[in-house]
């Protein structure tokens, strides 16, 4: 195989195994990332989404913005500006981690799409600007002009969206008018969610969780993943304690809520089996 054999990409040199990049099926930019976003009032949101749709949910000091999941689904990448701040917001729905990034690397304004390759399940993106490769949860690029280049996480939450729309009424929602034609009432994931099947290989296979159990892990010095389960009660808060470092966490259980409060730590919601994989050595919270 050439250096330019998966979807175009030159992987000469990746800093991940390259027998471990594999093809997710569609080619690149077959999941078109949406590069102009339209965005809604939360009145016109709580009438067009369900009560069941999550949402990633990033606050500036300027505007509040959310990307429900139905439509991350479909996409995976929304490059935007929320207040003055330009990110690109990723979803990896094999992973269900949804990660924000500031898009600018050495003073370049980068915009990224999808790849269509995975590494360990996990998207990587590329930007458009040198081609290069990045791991969501590696937080780097692996390839390319950028190879080595640290993606610096911007906070965001996983919410239920309508809950958190009554409680937040100025939030902006992206629209379903995205200029592509995509059903975004169906879930397209909706049974891989519920089971323990995965569509690709992984290097660590968790034993004493389920695959998909919504999970938090807190990316500090020393790595902390913290199970839903771990969780005595169905909602509330619990200080998680890592060296040198506390972390408050809010969650509930019914409604799969599971995120850090405030900005002090690098946060990242998912299931366990994904960020496991990818710190294999994080203390598991029990």
């Amino acid at each position: 195989m050439s250096a330019y054999g998966m979807n175009g990409f030159n992987l000469e040199g990746t800093l991940i195994p390259r027998k471990n990049i594999l093809k997710g099926g569609p080619p690149r930019d077959g999941i078109p990332a949406i590069n102009h976003p339209l965005f809604i009032s939360s009145d016109k949101a709580e009438k067009i989404y369900s009560i069941d749709d999550y949402a990633i949910v990033v606050s500036t000091a300027k505007e509040t913005k959310a990307y429900p999941i139905s439509v991350l689904n479909w996409h995976e990448i929304v490059n935007d500006i929320v207040g003055d701040t330009h990110l690109v917001i990723s979803y990896c729905p094999l992973c269900g981690t949804g990660m924000v990034f500031y898009s600018k690397q050495e003073n370049a304004q980068l915009s990224f799409g999808v790849s269509g390759l995975l590494y360990q399940s996990d998207v990587l993106l590329y930007d458009k600007q040198t081609e290069s490769l990045w791991s969501q949860l590696l937080l780097k690029s692996v390839s390319g002009k950028y190879k080595g280049s640290k993606l610096k996480i911007f906070p965001s939450m996983h919410v239920r969206l309508i809950k958190f729309l009554k409680e937040n009424p100025k939030t902006r929602v992206l629209s379903k008018e995205t200029g592509f034609s995509r059903d975004y009432s169906r879930n397209p994931y909706a049974n891989y969610e519920k089971t323990n099947t995965l569509y690709f290989p992984i290097n660590v296979r968790p034993k004493k969780y389920h695959f998909k159990e919504w999970s938090l892990i807190i990316l500090s010095k020393n790595p902390v993943i913290v199970p839903m389960s771990s969780l005595k009660n169905s909602k509330g808060r619990v200080l998680i304690k890592t060296k040198g470092e506390k972390v408050l966490i809010q969650y509930n259980k019914e409604t799969r809520e599971l995120n850090c409060l405030g900005q002090v730590s690098q946060c990242v919601s998912g299931y366990f089996f994904a960020l496991k994989t990818f710190y294999p050595q994080a203390k598991i919270h029990r």
